[in-house]
């Protein structure tokens, strides 16, 4: 072996130990916020947003099996709902990902769970692929990879997506990486097979979130026109193969979601942002918990990134290096939607705030090229004394800040504050922060409990109102109750039947009431933050009849029905309504959502009834004569 050579290996073995050590300090940070036990275990992993996408997927699922079509109508929400059309457009790689589990053998809570566990351990890999896609030598781009790692656990946003269950959206936001840098290499290299697995890979990207889209339309288009002159015109009709592949290969949801688009509201809720939020991000100020998360704002990682990238980018400038004008695109495009994107309604309906996940996937790679090229530079003695002070003066608060960040998540590790002079407890934890929960994965004993308690005493009579969104979903899937819940702004109109999106802070005039709950035929009523009027006695619609961890539940005093008129009795299940022992010569009127693609048999057709002016679907009517037996189902 020549002394060069055993360099050479010499210089690998140390890589390989850098790199082993940057991701077992990532497994073992992951292992804190997501136990082995959890991951592994054979329970669903819920809470949150989870709750939401289990119960979507689960829907999906059945819909698959049972039919071969990727949606169905769903009797167990909102008194009927499409599910699997447009509400779970940023579910669909979830969805598919836990249906390939289970045909290789997993349970279903294990194959959903795979998806979470895969979106954490992959990120540091990927995103050093994507730096080495980019031209970014090994060094820079494990420590992009590291400053990645960095950036998942301890930036607030970013943990507070994934910890409530944003997260295919996050795991998105670095995959989107490998497309990216597969066409820069294809538009300088010109190779097919990059066109085609950039294509291939952006196309399956688009599928775990639509909104890579939007992150990368315009680092890609300018690439292609930055190119231009240079590509062949196979290479620009490969460019447009790009797109084409990635759309067809979507094709199969976004043609049911542009079929029930004539349902969809306004989606301008949450992650709304202006001006203000920069400076509130920059001094780690926290706005407004519907923008940024119930989570303090801890966006040092974020910030240091974000400054490290744009001193990189300005290097390649200078030096005439492609890449300086792919970041510059890429960041100030990701930036102007997270700060700006609300003014216009448009972009207000994709929530701009969440853009900042990608932009700091982005941001690491130019900062990693930074740290690695100043650490040579220092090295090599191109740093001049006053430099290296004014650098030694900066570094102090910046470890304090990062450090902070750090312990804000992990608050076990802060020293426990003594007692004051008259032995009372301090009020501040040690970094002087008030003592707040872990944001860590876990399930709720409390929820198991109360799901157990309505599989016990659901009898298919009428359906249950339940205030807490995620506990809804919880129920709809793990029960056979059927639910009145879920997101209370969810955007199709089929959420006006949620008592909470009428009323969100659940205070109801008692006439009102008494008329929701007979309309939708309301038997039980779930409360898990009581207000005065249903905690008075006595009430004149409900009986408190158990409390099960911090959930109230009620029975409503009135005797509803599933059906509103013509008698008979209703038994529901996905895809189909049957009722039997109506009364053939009277219109028969079912208080579940009226569909375009439900059909009645047998002779026997259905149309659509108004329901109480609010909410716009209306119930579905079998106009007389019909059979005293007869039933509903989707005939897609």
């Amino acid at each position: 072996m020549t002394e060069r050579q055993g360099n050479s290996k010499a210089a690998s073995l140390k890589f390989g130990a850098a790199a082993l050590l940057v991701y077992a300090l990532h497994l073992l940070v992951l292992r804190f916020f997501l136990p082995v036990e959890l991951a592994l275990g054979d329970e669903a992993i819920s809470g949150g947003d989870m709750s939401t996408h289990l119960a979507q997927t689960k829907r999906v699922l059945e819909g698959i099996e049972g039919w071969g079509q990727t949606w169905v109508y769903d009797v167990q929400l909102l008194a009927g709902f499409p599910n699997g059309t447009i509400f779970d457009a940023d579910n669909k790689g979830w969805e598919l990902w836990t249906w390939l589990g289970m045909r290789l053998g997993l349970p279903f809570e294990q194959a959903a769970n795979s998806f979470l566990v895969a979106a954490h351990l992959l990120g540091p890999p990927v995103v050093f692929a994507g730096a080495r896609l980019v031209r970014v030598e090994r060094w820079p781009a494990l420590v992009a990879a590291a400053l990645a790692s960095l950036f998942w656990f301890f930036d607030s946003f970013m943990h507070w997506c994934w910890y409530i269950g944003m997260i295919e959206y996050v795991f998105a936001g670095y995959l989107c990486l490998i497309p990216l840098g597969l066409f820069y290499r294809f538009v300088t290299e010109q190779r097919v097979w990059q066109a085609v697995a950039s294509g291939v890979i952006l196309g399956a990207t688009l599928t775990v979130h639509p909104y890579v889209f939007v992150i990368l339309a315009a680092p890609m288009i300018w690439l292609w026109l930055r190119n231009r002159r240079q590509l062949s015109r196979r290479s620009h009709a490969l460019v447009v193969g790009v797109a084409v592949v990635a759309i067809v290969m979507n094709l199969w949801w976004l043609l049911v979601a542009f079929r029930f688009w004539h349902h969809i509201m306004d989606s301008a809720y949450f992650g709304q942002t202006d001006l203000r939020f920069l400076v509130a991000d920059l001094f780690s100020t926290l706005l407004d918990t519907e923008t940024s998360g119930v989570v303090g704002t801890r966006a040092g990682f974020r910030l240091l990134m974000l400054v490290a990238a744009a001193i990189q980018v300005r290097r390649w400038w200078q030096s005439g290096d492609l890449r300086g004008g792919l970041f510059t695109v890429t960041l100030a495009t990701l930036l102007v939607l997270t700060y700006t994107g609300s003014y216009l309604d448009v972009i207000a309906q994709i929530q701009p705030y969440r853009f900042v996940v990608p932009t700091g996937f982005f941001a690491a790679i130019p900062a990693g090229v930074l740290f690695v090229e100043l650490v040579g530079e220092l090295r090599r003695g191109e740093i001049e004394r006053k430099g290296k002070a004014l650098a030694l003066v900066l570094v102090i608060p910046a470890f304090q800040q990062l450090a902070a960040d750090v312990l804000y998540f992990m608050p076990e590790l802060q020293p426990k504050p003594g007692r004051l002079f008259n032995g009372e407890p301090a009020m501040l934890a040690g970094s002087g922060y008030l003592p707040h929960t872990t944001l860590r994965h876990a399930n709720s004993q409390g929820d198991r409990a109360l799901v157990e308690w309505v599989r016990e005493h659901e009898d298919g009579r009428g359906r249950w109102l339940v205030e807490w969104p995620p506990l809804a979903d919880e129920i709809s899937w793990k029960t056979d109750a059927q639910v009145i819940g879920g997101l209370p702004f969810l955007n199709l109109e089929h959420s006006w039947a949620n008592l909470y999106r009428r009323h969100p802070d659940g205070v109801v005039e008692p006439e009102e009431l008494r008329t929701y709950l007979e309309t939708y035929a309301i038997s039980w009523v779930v409360i898990s933050f009581p207000n005065a009027w249903f905690n008075r006695e006595p009430n004149p619609w409900l009986d408190k009849v158990a409390k099960i961890g911090g959930h109230h539940i009620y029975r409503t005093k009135l005797a509803v029905n599933l059906v509103a008129r013509g008698g008979g009795k209703v038994v529901a299940s996905t895809n189909h309504v049957r009722v039997t022992g109506s009364k053939p010569e009277v219109d028969s009127v079912l208080r579940y959502h009226w569909m375009e693609t439900l059909v009645c048999r047998p002779d026997c057709t259905i149309e659509r009834v108004e329901i109480d002016g609010v909410d716009p679907i209306g119930f579905i009517r079998v106009p007389a004569p019909h059979p005293a037996d007869y039933e509903i189902i989707n005939g897609y």
